[in-house]
């Protein structure tokens, strides 16, 4: 669930890129830092990082620098197994010790290899084109794999079993099973449904609903699956399986460790008894259970009872501390501002800090230490100095560096003990205003050294300021931030002599990007003011209110009482306007048809000369002082600019335009740059620059520089002259970057991410208090661990267990610069499920979507392909697949691209077809629609079209569009089943709630016509809806709103508790994040809702493992009860108009 996130400046929003900087050494400083990298490479050969073991008699394989090793239970020297760039996890030996299985993406999507355990060529046993995990082996030499099912909505997991000799293939009719032991016999399968791997969170003691089950399913038999430990809100998961015991892991104690039971859960007892660490990725093999134990590999002999740790070494050259050169930091970008005179601009990227310009212009490295994070880079007043936000101390403080790259920069604060935003240096260079995640603006004075607040809106429970702007005289501060309770961004003043606050908006509209003129008359500024209605009427079929589109208009406030506006049209009590440069010159030609059009090449010279002229004249002009902003009565002189609205988000001014950012109508980051003169003659727009994604203006006003927008790459950055456009020969302007190549130590940058992540979350999470975690302790706890790491996947590890001690959802572990191969293909997909067979593969299944929308179908569900169910595949592009290894790789790079497929329907004659395959994304997409389209049909059969269906994947854009698709293709039914199970959240849960609220109190009747409400697109029948366990963030407060609001009741099972809401702003350098939640949720009567609980319906009803697989859907089943039952009990009254009364006369 996202937060509704205050505006950034949109001028200042940056996508992010990478960087480090160059250091320039003394020889006695690469001494030492070769001794330290030394020092370091023997460390980690001492105490390597372990994960993912697996065992069979005395042979352990286990991950580590995300290769496979090889040891023993007394450990020892590891032997490499794999080299590959690809990670190998998740390794299992089979039962006769003679083979490895583990999960790898050696060809792009993460598949099942097996290899000889001594070594040797892998071979893929499984192309599920993606998300595969292996789990371990059969007694009957068969591989468990853990893969998405065929069919089904989103996280939908099945456990299959693979031969990897006879490349058979077998599912366990099992739905939600993600894991999963067989006995040595065959015939019971005991398997987990749901867990934290299900939503990848990372939260100690979970007791959501999403918590970890252990089942039972006789395979022979095929009655249904049975719970384990069916009254137990603990987590039960990871079973394994030895001489008639089950063994797993639970947190019933608090924390993970190993227990044991019998095979029908009883006898219940715990083996081992870690408090400090938990038990992770645990596997058996002949009587032992290896385990992850925070960076440790142990071992547990189950006969007597002895838990060891395993002692191993790696002989390994630890390529991936190696200290590197990264060829694409700007990948990793966070920061860009223009110079305030230069032609140049200071990006941080990756944590480092380059200044570049146009041309020859050497780029500079500003001397950030390795191991230290910079961000938000600006430069100085007159350009020498660049100030930073650096944690070299361990805390955000604010550093000054020399802008040509020397020396080793300069500490200014000393109190950076919150997260700081933002810096703003004053045009004067004596002050620095920078703001904090607290809510406060700071004021530096550099000469002193004193860091005082300025403003506080923390303490009213608001947001901090952005867009803090001065005053050409450096007196006076504007800034935007919410004022009041209404929440609605005003632009604020600080005056530096008083220190006094004032809003010069108010809190009836939203204000953004303030902007004063040079001569300091004028502060102008953005605000969402018009509101023009766009669709003409809102009334229609799915009309769901009022848009209004192009809101923001241009304003501007008089700083003193006495000045004219300068837009205002000439009138006979003021001077005539002097013309600009530019007004001069077009004035000096004349237009064709006058008595000069034949004097072309004169005209021009009479421009050019009277540009010049009137440029020179201006310039010899001694610059007035600037006047003192009079406070009182600034809010009445309020003007707006003379121009159309549009969806303009950023602003900026010089002595004679104004410039302005307009959203793009497609792409909002894909901007137009336009100009308006400052002038009294109506003027008018032109296009400065299209395709912007940012711009800025120097500080003093000569250059605009601005990025393009281009998808997936940061574009071309450019420094023009200031101007009504920019000049059509962009060659001299474009700034070089793409040189730019930085120097990585991934030992240091691990120690800077891991810090960073710890102060993250201090300054990010909901709870001040840390839900009573010692947060330091933690960190001491956890830093050792990352002494150990030798990858970038083994700090995501170590990060994921330190976050989980604050037990919060919305924890996901994003990967950050971790080492992928070379792609060798990109899967494609028919749309259908597929089955092997001797002359190819059968169309099990083609998925089946909106039959009324026909760009919605699949490659083999168009009219003109007509491949149906039952049909054989025989060649793909002329290759048979009797040959192939599997139909996948004949459609590896496919996608989109037409594809000649060879049919064979049974009874007719083979056909030739064209089909255009679809990305593995639309795949998943297709897989999805296909189990919304079944439930639709089921619901509409059963109940002979009196009860309508609509589902719900998430709570983003593309669900305002399903919601407006189906909701209103049902708003006539008696009854709904808003379905919300596997939804994965977003914040669109108060628009979906608010359309339910809408009640109908009247209805318009003509003579001889249906009757109609007067509250248009009302829904007047019952609602159910539809929750499971994997119901997440906004699908959650969704189902609690519905529940609080009494709209109607919530079926099926207590929901994952990921009830608070943020903001992924604590993205790492690399552009890694450890996810933070930070707005928690509480009722209207102040109570705690929903996070590490979850939502708990009124009618609960499990959908079990085999009758779900099997296709019966127990919980439809009982929403289409519920609704029959009330629509007996309560039925919609048809409206009946009463008989007109007659005139009386």
């Amino acid at each position: 669930m996202y937060a509704r996130q205050r505006r950034a400046p949109l001028w200042q929003t940056h996508v992010p890129l990478q960087s480090i900087a160059y250091v320039n050494m003394t020889v006695s400083r690469t001494i030492l830092a070769l001794s330290l990298a030394l020092t370091g490479a023997h460390a980690g050969a001492a105490d390597p990082y372990f994960r993912f073991p697996g065992v069979r008699g005395d042979t352990v394989v286990f991950t580590a620098e995300g290769d496979l090793w090889r040891t023993t239970i007394g450990g020892g020297k590891a032997t490499r197994l794999t080299t590959h760039p690809s990670a190998e996890t998740h390794a299992a030996i089979s039962h006769d010790g003679k083979f490895v299985a583990f999960a790898a993406s050696y060809e792009g999507a993460q598949e099942a290899y097996v290899m000889p355990l001594e070594g040797g060529l892998p071979k893929r046993i499984t192309f599920e084109n993606g998300g595969v995990t292996v789990l371990g082996w059969t007694a009957q030499g068969e591989v468990l794999v853990s893969t998405e099912n065929s069919t089904g909505p989103a996280k939908h997991r099945v456990v299959a079993a693979l031969d990897p000799v006879k490349s058979t293939r077998r599912v366990l009719p099992l739905a939600d099973a993600n894991d999963a032991v067989i006995d040595d016999t065959g015939r019971t399968v005991y398997f987990t449904r749901m867990g934290l791997s299900m939503t990848n969170d990372n939260v100690k003691s979970y007791r959501g609903g999403a918590h970890a089950q252990l089942w039972r399913f006789d395979l022979t038999a095929r009655n249904e699956a049975e719970p384990l430990f069916k009254t137990d809100a603990s987590n039960n998961r990871r079973a394994m399986w030895y001489q008639g015991r089950l063994y797993f892991i639970s947190d019933a104690g608090g924390a993970d460790n190993l227990w044991t039971s019998r095979p029908d859960g009883s006898e219940r007892r715990a083996l081992t008894s870690h408090k400090q660490w938990d038990v992770r990725t645990a596997s058996l093999g002949d009587g032992r259970i290896v385990y992850q134990l925070g960076a440790d590999l142990r071992v547990f002999d189950i006969a007597s009872g002895a838990d060891t740790q395993i002692k191993a070494s790696l002989l390994s050259d630890f390529d991936q501390q190696r200290v590197r050169r990264v060829k694409s930091p700007l990948e990793a970008l966070t920061g860009i501002e223009v110079a305030s005179k230069l032609e140049r601009i200071v990006l941080t990227a990756r944590g480092r800090v380059t200044v570049a310009g146009s041309g020859s212009q050497r780029r500079v490295e500003i001397a950030v230490p390795e191991g230290a994070r910079a961000r938000g880079a600006v430069f100085s007043h007159d350009d020498k100095s660049v100030y930073a936000i650096v944690d070299t101390s361990g805390e955000n403080e604010i550093w000054r560096y020399a802008a040509d790259g020397s020396g080793t920069g300069e500490r200014l604060t000393t109190d950076g003990a919150s997260h700081r935003a933002n810096l703003y240096p004053s045009p004067d260079g004596k002050w620095l205003a920078h703001t904090d995640k607290k809510g406060r603006t700071w004021l530096l004075d550099l000469a002193t050294r004193t860091n005082v607040v300025i403003d506080d809106a923390g303490l009213a429970g608001l947001d901090r300021s952005d867009q803090v702007v001065w005053s050409p005289d450096s007196r006076n501060l504007a800034f935007v931030r919410a004022g009041s309770v209404a929440r609605r961004d005003q632009i604020g003043m600080v005056n530096l002599a008083t220190r006094a606050v004032s809003f010069v908006t108010t809190d009836r509209y939203e204000a953004s990007s303030p902007a004063f003129s040079p001569d300091g008359k004028w502060l102008y500024f953005l605000s969402a003011r018009h509101f023009n209605v766009g669709n003409v009427s809102v009334w229609g079929d799915r009309n769901m209110g009022p848009v209004f589109d192009k809101r923001v208009g241009v304003y501007a406030l008089a700083l003193q009482p006495d000045v004219r506006f300068p837009f205002k049209p000439e009138d006979e009590l003021t001077r005539p306007e002097e013309k600009s440069p530019e007004a001069a010159a077009r004035a000096a030609v004349k237009s064709p048809g006058s008595d000069e059009a034949d004097g072309g090449k004169n005209a021009a010279v009479a421009a050019a000369t009277a540009a010049a002229t009137a440029g020179k004249a201006g310039s010899d002009k001694p610059k007035a002082p600037t006047p003192s902003v009079i406070y009182a009565g600034l809010r009445e002189r309020l003007y707006e600019v003379p121009l159309e609205p549009g969806n303009y988000r950023a602003l900026a001014v010089d002595d004679k335009r104004l410039y302005l950012l307009e959203a793009g109508d497609d792409d909002a980051a894909k901007g137009t740059l336009k100009t308006l003169a400052i002038a009294r003659s109506a003027p008018q727009p032109e296009t400065f620059a299209a395709g912007v994604r940012e711009f800025g203006l120097s500080l003093d006003r000569k250059h605009v520089f601005y990025r393009t927008f281009a998808k997936g790459t940061p574009g071309d950055m450019l420094i023009v002259d200031a101007g009504a456009k920019a000049p059509a020969d962009l060659s001299k302007a474009r700034i070089k970057i793409d040189d730019w190549a930085v120097t990585s130590n991934p030992r240091l940058e691990w120690k800077q991410m891991f810090n960073d992540a710890w102060r993250m979350h201090r300054d990010f999470l909901y709870d001040a208090r840390m839900r009573g975690i010692d947060w330091n302790a933690a960190r001491t706890r956890y830093a050792p661990l990352v002494e150990r790491v030798t990858d970038r996947a083994e700090l995501d590890d170590v990060l994921g267990m330190m976050i989980g001690e604050v037990g919060a959802l919305h924890s996901q572990i994003r990967p950050g610069d971790v080492r992928r191969a070379a792609s060798e293909g990109v899967p494609a997909s028919l749309g259908a499920v597929l089955s092997r067979v001797a002359e190819g593969y059968r169309v099990d299944h083609v998925y089946r979507s909106e039959p009324e929308l026909p760009s919605e179908a699949g490659p083999l569900a168009a009219p003109d392909v007509n491949v149906k169910d039952g049909d054989i595949i025989t060649a793909v592009n002329g290759k048979p697949l009797a040959q192939a290894r599997d139909i996948a790789d004949l459609l590896l790079d496919t996608a989109g691209k037409q594809v000649l497929l060879n049919v064979k329907t049974p009874g007719a004659r083979p056909r030739a077809v064209i089909v255009t395959p679809a990305t593995m994304a639309r795949h998943a997409s297709l897989r999805y629609a296909d189990w919304e389209q079944g439930r639709a049909e089921q619901v509409d059969i059963a109940s002979k079209g009196k009860i309508g269906y609509l589902h719900l994947r998430a709570m983003v854009a593309r669900d305002i569009s399903a919601f407006a698709r189906d909701f209103y293709a049902n708003i006539n039914k008696e009854g709904l089943i808003i379905d919300v199970r596997r939804n994965n959240g977003g914040n669109i849960d108060s628009w979906i709630i608010e359309k339910l609220l809408r009640r109908s109190w009247s209805f318009w009747a003509s003579n001889g016509k249906q009757p109609y409400s007067n509250m248009q697109n009302t829904f007047r029948g019952h609602l159910v809806v539809l929750m499971d366990e994997l119901t997440y963030s906004d699908g959650e407060t969704f189902a609690a709103g519905v529940k609080a609001l009494k709209l109607g009741p919530l079926v099926g099972k207590r929901s994952a508790g990921a009830g608070v809401w943020l903001s992924d702003g604590n993205g790492l350098l690399d552009n890694g994040m450890a996810r933070v939640a930070e707005n928690g949720q509480f009722s209207s009567e102040g109570e705690w809702l929903i996070e590490g609980v979850g939502v708990t319906p009124d009618v609960e009803v499990e959908n079990l493992p085999h009758e779900t697989f099997q296709g019966r859907d127990r919980q439809l089943e009982v929403a289409m009860t519920l609704l029959e039952q009330k629509m007996k009990e309560q039925p919609v009254k048809p409206w009946t108009p009463a008989a007109i009364p007659a005139i009386k006369r």
